[in-house]
């Protein structure tokens, strides 16, 4: 009994391996990344994840452009490379774990040859087999194990590179379309500066026709008048040139009905998202993620360099029938074969590759922890310039308004003046570019307002996953 009892027991030694040579990763030092923003949040927020790490869905409020970001997840190219690379690793994956269960074939054989007897004739022979063969690496230093652990953490690692891939890809669309919004909102009020410019350059035309002005005042009139008419010209390039970009996320052609209305809803377009007090909300950003995994994966090849510096066993057996004749092959009429093969491999002199190959994996283990680290740090300084235009986003704006607002009057008052005689049209001049650069700034600053917005639902991470490849094709 004592000796069953122990045979089994090393077999189940034997079979499933001892222990792992993979290090321990250490805890991750809370100096990477502070407990807290630099900037001050909204604490009120801080549990409502709908409000932290929105979905591009409940992120994005105006519905056509809902359509447009539909279309680029469904359609983009660098997304469909990215969850391709999720099944290429997926099936690595595969590959490395299938080496930890025995190797099973079977195969049939039959030979025919005629020889040359002892009477000086010839006889023909027949010979019919059927087998079934299997190996197996006895993982006792969990080299197969960490191999398969490596695979598996890559394969993990690709899947947030794919999240990443998406959350950058509806950033990207949104503020594409921002982009055109704003230059449809530049080109309406360059229209709009050239009409007022025109009738003041039919002023300045009627005002000298009548003696009361030089022609200096009409050449400025008309000067100004061009320039607006190239300020044109140039918003309908750039927003063809908009349309393009957006074109190449989106992969399709962009219909009339998806392009952006009238600027005036801006504020309802996209939610403000709230960062919430505590700064570990990072950690689960994608990226953050895939470097993570990218870790564990370098780490666990440290376990493999590690198991090479010991034995290996292998064992093949192999078993099967023989016959003469194919009839009997399969029955009582057939021969029974065996074979068994154990091999142990002992590493003994290699010249120090495998003390150059575990010196690499632990290098590369360094590097991964070093990119995992400056992640997380390059994660914490986007969200902290996120933050800190949040802040004084809102007080930008109102003090831009403010400006054209008292602009507009400067600029209502020298037109009112030079029409009755008592100003010059230098001032009229001067007060309506600076209206005009009052009023794009504003403009400006209300993309700014929404590109910020974009800046703190992808930096915090978003709340994006990918769908399986596999399932789609289902």
């Amino acid at each position: 009994m004592l000796k069953t009892n122990i045979s089994i027991g090393l077999a189940l030694i034997l079979f499933t391996g001892c222990f792992s040579l993979e290090p321990k990763l250490e805890p991750l030092d809370s100096k990477v990344i502070p407990l807290e923003w630099n900037n001050p949040v909204d604490t009120k927020t801080q549990e409502d994840l709908t409000q932290i790490k929105p979905s591009w869905g409940n992120f994005i409020q105006n519905d056509t452009l809902k359509k447009v970001v539909e279309i680029a997840i469904k359609n983009n190219k660098d997304l469909k490379i990215a969850l391709l690379n999720i099944q290429s690793a997926r099936a690595t994956y595969r590959i490395s774990r299938a080496d930890s269960f025995p190797n099973i074939n079977a195969n049939a054989d039959v030979s025919h040859a005629r020889n040359i007897n002892s009477a000086n004739g010839t006889t023909t022979s027949h010979n019919y087999s059927a087998n079934i063969s299997a190996s197996y690496e006895i993982d006792l230093f969990g080299k197969v194990q960490s191999l398969n652990e490596s695979a598996l953490q890559s394969y993990l690692s690709t899947q947030f590179a794919a999240n990443t891939v998406k959350v950058s890809l509806i950033a990207e669309t949104i503020n594409a379309w921002l982009t055109i919004a704003t230059h449809n909102e530049q080109l309406r009020l360059s229209t709009e500066t050239v009409e007022n410019l025109k009738k003041a350059y039919e002023l300045t035309q009627k005002r000298f026709a009548a003696g009361v002005i030089s022609q200096a005042d009409v050449l400025d009139a008309s000067a100004a008048l061009k320039e607006a008419q190239i300020n044109i010209i140039s918003y309908n390039t750039m927003i063809k040139q908009d349309k393009n970009a957006l074109e190449l996320l989106i992969a399709q052609p962009l219909s009339e009905e998806l392009l952006p209305k009238e600027f005036k809803e801006y504020e309802n377009w996209l939610i403000i998202v709230k960062a919430g007090i505590s700064s570990k909300v990072l950690l689960t950003r994608p990226d953050i993620m895939e470097a993570e995994y990218n870790l564990k994966a370098k780490n666990a090849n440290i376990g493999a360099a590690r198991a090479a510096f010991f034995p290996s066993i292998s064992l093949t057996a192999n078993t099967g029938i023989a016959s003469k004749s194919l009839s009997s092959l399969f029955d009582g009429g057939a021969q029974s074969v065996w074979s068994f093969s154990p091999n142990i491999n002992i590493p003994i002199f290699n010249a120090g590759q495998n003390s150059a190959n575990l010196d690499y994996t632990y290098a590369q283990k360094d590097i991964a922890l070093n990119q995992y680290e400056k992640t997380i740090q390059t994660a914490f300084k986007e969200v902290n310039d996120a933050l800190a235009t949040r802040a004084t986003i809102n007080e930008q704006i109102n003090k831009q308004k403010e400006l054209v607002n008292t602009v507009s009057k400067s600029y209502n008052l020298a037109l009112g003046a030079y029409k009755v005689g008592t100003g010059s049209y230098l001032n009229v001049l001067i007060s309506q570019r600076t209206l005009y650069s009052a009023q794009q700034n504003l403009i400006s600053k209300y993309q700014e307002d929404l590109t910020n917005r974009v800046s703190l639902y992808s930096t915090i991470g978003g709340n994006e996953k990918v769908e399986d490849i596999n399932k789609e094709k289902q």
